[in-house]
């Protein structure tokens, strides 16, 4: 059986090798093929329209006829990386950059078969070059990506006007020498050029139009992206020079927090905001706390009128500025209202008598000006948005008018972000984030326009430098340096303080609350302070007559308290 086995097998060995040798030569032919056919794909039309505009700007528009080979599934065509509002007519494409041209990559979900027409536009913001005495337009007609080759070719360029002279073209392939097989016509400031009917352009064909004009031809004054390397420039010499102001001029040593259970020795709670952050000090703080320490009584009838009522004088116990400031509250008479000349004075007053006191004695004489500082962010913001600006809002002569108001609001957004930098540290704090938000909304939606990403976003966190640098005033003494540290531990007890300690704090003084709460208020964390006390009863206090049912609680003392110091600072009430 051996024997006879042995013709069978090998007979079976030979069918299948010469099996696989025709499966192998089967699928080599087929990709052969496909690659042939892939290869027949060719344009059997290109034609180039550019209507070049006066003010240098031109519209593109490239119209092919192309017959695919079966079985194409993409195809790419190249046109110029700087063109806007790019459009392919009933294609859905994606773009890929590639040198000085961007490759659109066509898609259709059936692949493309059959003659088929292509309308590709786009829009160039600038052709032209000014020389003074004469003007250079030039515009590139094809870039040397086009995948297959182009069997008839014409180009048709609309000048804004008639001119003297003859363009030059030149070809990847052929260079000068195109001239000798396109027939160049001019008209009425048309330029045509029509491609010998016996020549095709290979693939990957690049051909390029320039034309000298005189000076005047094209009206550049409103040029697209004029000022922007200067602006750019600009920007970054503003800010390295802030910077640099800020470490030579305003640089203080590093605040920490210390261990702090009461406020600085001498330090009233209206001049805690200039301590800290050089803010401007608070008359209805002061009022409260002289009256926690029994100089004064503070009066709220049932028809809403407000008026504080000294009881007694206030002598070299308290700092000079307070003497002047209560003094002139009550240099008539014993009882002042919050709608008189006089509060008004003393409102006035505070801010001024308070800064003169403090200021040597917080911050060096040779500090630097925080606001210079602030000025080179918000200068630096204006030149990156003038660029920006520049390059986005087409050529047109009503440009300028729309460009500097939006500089000067892109300005005060960069002022508005700076402010969000110590801003838990002040009043109105929800404020300050809405007008720290128009800032990065409008440096992040126009870079996306004119590609500045890295500069928009270098901007937006600029500003917001700016204002930490700047959160705590300027160059500080090391008595300023120590009263802030003692201002942020005091802070952080009110903050973080527990109920049994602030009940034991209750316990030796009852009206600890009402003469601690103006500094919780001063450092922004009085509902911290107030909530952490919550439903603890408290005494009544005993310097507020107001008409109406006593609180009991501390939340109910404070929806009180918010309403007088908004009265005292003459504001719209809280909404209850």
């Amino acid at each position: 059986m051996d024997v006879y086995d042995r013709p069978q097998r090998g007979f079976a060995r030979r069918l299948w090798r010469t099996l696989w040798v025709l499966a192998l030569t089967a699928g080599a032919l087929w990709a052969l093929c496909a690659t042939v056919w892939a290869a027949d794909t060719t344009v059997k039309s290109l034609h180039t329209d550019c209507t070049v505009a006066q003010d240098g700007s031109c519209d593109v528009v490239l119209t092919a006829e192309i017959s695919f080979a079966d079985g194409t599934q993409s195809f790419a065509i190249p046109v110029s990386a700087q063109g806007k509002n790019v459009s392919v007519s009933g294609y859905t494409f994606t773009r890929e950059r590639a040198g000085d041209y961007t490759m659109l990559n066509l898609q259709s979900e059936t692949g493309f078969s059959g003659e088929r027409q292509l309308v590709i536009s786009y829009h160039l913001a600038e052709t032209v070059l000014d020389k003074g005495e004469s003007q250079d337009f030039a515009v590139t007609l094809l870039y040397p990506a086009w995948p297959c080759a182009i069997e008839r070719y014409d180009i048709t360029v609309t000048l804004p006007g008639s001119f003297e002279g003859f363009p030059t073209i030149l070809s990847g392939y052929y260079g000068d020498l195109i001239d000798n097989y396109m027939d160049v016509q001019i008209r009425d400031g048309v330029i045509t050029a029509v491609l010998n009917e016996k020549q095709t352009l290979q693939d990957h064909e690049s051909m390029s139009l320039s034309l000298t004009l005189p000076e005047g031809f094209f009206d550049l004054r409103f040029l697209a992206g004029k000022t922007a390397p200067v602006d750019r420039l600009l920007f970054w010499m503003l800010l390295l020079l802030g910077l640099l102001y800020w470490a030579v001029f305003i640089r203080s040593r590093l605040v920490l927090a210390s261990r702090q259970t009461m406020p600085p020795m001498g330090m009233g709670a209206g001049a805690v905001g200039y301590a800290l952050t050089q803010s401007k000090a608070d008359l209805a703080l002061m009022l409260v706390e002289w009256a926690g320490l029994g100089y004064l009584t503070i009066h709220r009838t049932r028809k809403g009128r407000l008026f504080v009522q000294r009881q007694i004088d206030m002598g070299n116990e308290r700092k000079p500025y307070e003497v002047a400031i209560f003094q002139t509250l009550f240099q008539r008479k014993d009882d002042c209202d919050v709608r008189s000349a006089e509060f008004q004075r003393a409102k006035d007053m505070a801010p001024v008598k308070t800064g003169e006191y403090y200021k040597d004695r917080l911050f060096s004489p040779r500090s630097g000006m925080p606001a210079l500082l602030r000025l080179a962010g918000v200068l630096g913001g204006m030149a990156l948005a003038l660029a920006m600006l520049d390059v986005y809002l087409p050529p047109k002569s009503w440009r300028w008018f729309a460009i500097v108001p939006l500089t000067l609001l892109a300005g005060l957004s960069c002022l508005g972000l700076q402010q969000i930098g110590g801003a838990s540290l002040k009043r109105h704090f929800l404020r300050s984030l809405l007008l720290a938000l128009p800032c990065p909304i409008f440096y992040l939606v126009f870079a996306r326009f004119t590609g500045d990403g890295k500069l928009a976003f270098a901007c937006v966190a600029y500003q917001i430098l700016v204002g930490e640098l700047l959160r705590l005033g300027g160059r500080r003494t090391r008595n300023g340096t120590s009263v802030a540290a003692e201002l942020f531990g005091f802070r952080k007890y009110l903050a973080t303080a527990s109920l049994q300690t602030l009940q034991a704090n209750l316990a030796s003084d009852p009206q600890y609350y009402y003469k601690t709460l103006p500094y919780a208020d001063a450092l922004q964390v009085a509902r911290l302070f107030t909530g952490t006390l919550d439903k603890t009863r408290l005494e009544s206090c005993d310097w507020l007559v107001w008409e109406g049912k006593t609180p009991k609680t501390a939340p109910g003392f404070y929806a009180r308290y918010l309403r007088l110091m908004a009265g005292l600072r003459g504001e719209r009430p809280p909404r209850r």
